[in-house]
């Protein structure tokens, strides 16, 4: 207990010991905590409120110390975050992990819940994750819940996505170095859903002031995130007018969950899809919080702690070599596949040594095959100055003599002798375009594509003389190098 309750009211320090067993006669209970304070004890322990590592040979969670220390879980919160054990480790690995050859996104979902112990080690110091993205009733859903079995009951373990930024928050503090699975994420609030990615991510919670209005520690955590839904969180956020930021999207790296038997490739001599989530639904509810902690035991005793860096390194040679956004995406692969390798080694997952690692390679492949070529917001960019002209074409005004006034204005057209128009935009019309980007940012999409049709020198934008006699600098804009080309 902190020393500072001492200086409290007896009964919060005396209904606890109560609730624990305590047998006193009701008259003496303040001299429990006279008792108490007049204690020098010589043993000290850590007392931390989080989970994960508390150095290289300890980690902790709500239920044990793993490795070699003295430490003792005490949170604030009045939940243990659902950390849980039932059943047996044999029990696990024969109904889940008897599945996983063959199945990539059930790996992806047994390896993400496994990597969370590997970030502190790797000395990466935020987390991120992934969202299974299908139609309802495919799996999906069933593979977070597998994966949550790894620390805890698969459906406890699992929230969903409608729970506030707050207690999000203080649940991947109680998360740290570890899962947080989160379902539905067509339930979350638009309004705030990409903050919180951006949170959890990063392992920073708010600023926030106490009731003296001194500023409150700031929570951190370190945590894997592995969601699913019918949305994207792209779709989501456009239900409240925000657009999705490239560092959102290399965050939570959207996964299609559509694969031969809804989210399984194979079966295992199960009937159907629907069959085998049936079963895995039930197994991670009967077998489950065995699987991580054993992990980590296994990891300390290894003595292998320090050599992670360079086999992350080794793993990630086997992925295509890239820069800039999709070579955080490709890192986060790479320490998935890490985590399903060793737990290979360990003997805790019945798969062959590589599948892990190919499965993976593959996941990250068809994932950057689906963001077509270049950077992913400069791909958000020219996409939404093609969905403005689609929708605003009648607020584009011709550039000859007799055309009539246009309402609202976004620019202008002209016709090239091929027949095909330039729109050219005034500065507003494309900031409107492109509302949510800066527009340095938005210029140097268009050009990166050749979308800028004429410019003057050291400038992009070029003059046009109007019929009324104005000369206006615009932006003159090809729509045919807007879209993808193949």
């Amino acid at each position: 207990m902190p020393s500072e309750l001492l200086a409290g009211r007896p009964e919060q320090i005396v209904s606890v010991l109560l609730n624990r067993g305590l047998k006193i006669d009701h008259s003496r209970l303040t001299d429990v905590v006279d008792y108490i304070a007049s204690q020098y004890p010589q043993h000290r322990i850590v007392s931390t409120a989080t989970t994960g590592w508390i150095d290289a040979e300890l980690f902790i969670t709500p239920l044990e110390c793993i490795g070699n220390g003295d430490a003792i879980f005490q949170s604030e919160s009045s939940t243990d975050g659902d950390y849980g054990r039932g059943g047996s480790l044999d029990g696990w690995r024969q109904s889940i992990g008897a599945v996983l050859p063959g199945n990539q996104l059930l790996q992806l979902g047994i390896g993400t819940a496994l990597a969370g112990p590997l970030l502190a080690p790797l000395g990466i110091h935020a987390g991120g994750g992934f969202h299974l993205l299908w139609d309802s009733s495919n799996g999906k859903t069933t593979i977070v819940q597998c994966a949550a079995s790894t620390w805890g009951h698969g459906a406890h373990f699992t929230l969903k996505w409608n729970a506030t930024a707050n207690g999000l928050e203080g649940i991947a503090a109680l998360r740290n170095d570890c899962l947080l699975a989160l379902d539905e994420l067509g339930q979350a609030d638009p309004r705030y859903v990409g903050d919180v990615v951006y949170s959890v991510a990063d392992g920073i919670g708010k600023q926030r002031a106490g009731r003296s209005s001194a500023a409150r520690r700031v929570r951190r955590w370190r945590v894997m995130l592995l969601s699913s839904g019918e949305v994207t969180l792209e779709t989501k956020m456009a239900e409240a007018g925000k657009r999705t930021r490239a560092g959102q999207e290399v965050r939570l790296v959207t996964v299609s969950a559509g694969r031969a038997f809804g989210a399984w490739d194979n079966l295992h001599d199960y009937a159907s899809g629907a069959a085998l989530s049936d079963a895995l639904k039930k197994a991670s509810g009967t077998h489950y919080g065995h699987a991580g902690p054993e992990f980590v035991r296994a990891l300390i005793e290894s003595g292998d702690v320090e050599k992670l860096p360079a086999m992350l390194e080794a793993i990630r040679a086997h992925f295509p070599t890239t820069a800039g956004q999709a070579a955080r995406v490709a890192e986060r692969f790479a320490i998935v596949a890490l985590a399903l390798e060793l737990a290979v080694g360990m003997g805790l997952l019945p798969m062959a040594t590589g599948e892990g690692t190919a499965s993976m390679v593959e996941l990250y492949e068809d994932w950057q095959a689906g963001r077509n070529e270049g950077p992913s917001e400069d791909q958000q960019i020219l996409r939404a100055i093609v969905d403005f002209i689609d929708r605003h074409a009648s607020r584009f005004q011709s550039v000859k003599a007799d055309a009539a006034e246009t309402r609202d204005r976004a620019g202008f057209w002209e016709e090239l002798p091929s027949g095909e128009r330039l729109y050219l935009f005034t500065r507003g019309g494309l900031e409107e375009a492109t509302n949510g980007f800066d527009l340095s940012r938005v210029v140097r999409a268009l050009d990166s594509v050749g979308a800028i049709a004429k410019k003057e020198p050291g400038k992009q934008q070029h003059r046009k003389r109007l019929p009324d006699g104005r000369n206006l600098r615009l932006y003159w804009i090809n729509p045919a190098r807007l879209e993808p080309q193949h």
